[in-house]
C-alpha cells in the first residue's frame, strides 16, 4: 500500500507517537508522519538529539518502511541536518530490522544493556547501529532502479 508523508507538524506527530506507542515524551528536531491515502497516521519518523554531528533516528509504524521512506530519511539527515552519522537503537530481538539496516549501509556499533528496562537480560538489550555520511549519500541519491542520481 502506498504511503504519504505529513510534514511541518513536528509536535503533533511526536505527541501521536507518545500516545500511540506509549513512549516517553522527548524533544524532537524534526518529525515526519507516515499517512495512508486518507491521511490517517500509520507511523512516524522522529529525528532527535542532533548535536551538530550525530543525529538519532526513531521510527514507528509496523509494515510502513519502504525504500522511498529510507531515501527520505537519508536525504533529511544529509540535507536538513548535514549529519556525519545517523544512529539507530533497536531491540536485539528485532532481527528483521537489524538485517535491513545492515543491508542498506548501517554498521553495528555495539549493544546497550538495560536499554529497554531495568533487568539485565536479552529482552532489554538494545543494538546500536550507525550509518556514516558516505553510506547515507549512497542511499539518499539512489533511484528505485538502483542507479545513482545527481547529488547537490
Amino acid at each position: 500500500m502506498p504511503h504519504g508523508l505529513l510534514v511541518d507538524n513536528d509536535q503533533a506527530i511526536a505527541d501521536w507517537v507518545c500516545d500511540t506507542f506509549n513512549v516517553y515524551k522527548q524533544p524532537v528536531n524534526r518529525a515526519y508522519g507516515i499517512v495512508d491515502l486518507n491521511g490517517k497516521l500509520l507511523g512516524a519518523i522522529l529525528f532527535q538529539n542532533f548535536n551538530g554531528v550525530n543525529l538519532e533516528l526513531s521510527y514507528y509504524g509496523p509494515r510502513t518502511l519502504s525504500s522511498g521512506i529510507v531515501r527520505i530519511i537519508a536525504r533529511t539527515a544529509l540535507g536538513h541536518f548535514n549529519a556525519a552519522r545517523l544512529t539507530v537503537v533497536t531491540s536485539q530481538r528485532n532481527k528483521r530490522l537489524i538485517r535491513a539496516l545492515l543491508k542498506i549501509g548501517f554498521r553495528l556499533e555495539g549493544t546497550q544493556r538495560c536499554f529497554y528496562g531495568h533487568a539485565d537480560n536479552k529482552r532489554n538489550t538494545g543494538v546500536r547501529l550507525v550509518a556514516f555520511h558516505d553510506a547515507l549519500s549512497k542511499v539518499a541519491y539512489r533511484t528505485t532502479s538502483g542507479h545513482k542520481i545527481g547529488t547537490k
